[in-house]
């Protein structure tokens, strides 16, 4: 993979902490639905799927970010923060 990539802000974002939230968070509410309201075995699949959002935000990678170039590992996006034009000299 190319180093070259440019994150979108939404990729910057998600990388962060409150992005890693977002996606633990997304885990425990695949994992409550899955459990409380799906029945029977696709349930606990369901619930057993919400395991990844959390292991990505835990440990800060994003499984999908290659489909489109991104990096897998979110703390790429963090490294160098990108100024905005308003913010250069």
């Amino acid at each position: 993979m190319s180093d070259a990539h440019t994150s979108s802000w939404f990729e910057r974002f998600m990388a962060s902490g409150y992005g890693r939230v977002i996606r633990i968070a997304f885990g425990v509410t695949l994992i409550v639905a899955g459990l409380a309201l799906v029945p029977g075995i696709a349930g606990l699949v369901v619930a057993g799927f919400g395991l990844v959002p959390i292991a990505a935000g835990v440990v800060n990678l994003c499984p999908v970010a290659p489909i489109w170039g991104g990096h897998f590992i979110g703390a790429r996006y963090c490294a160098a923060p990108v100024k905005m034009d308003s913010q250069r000299d």
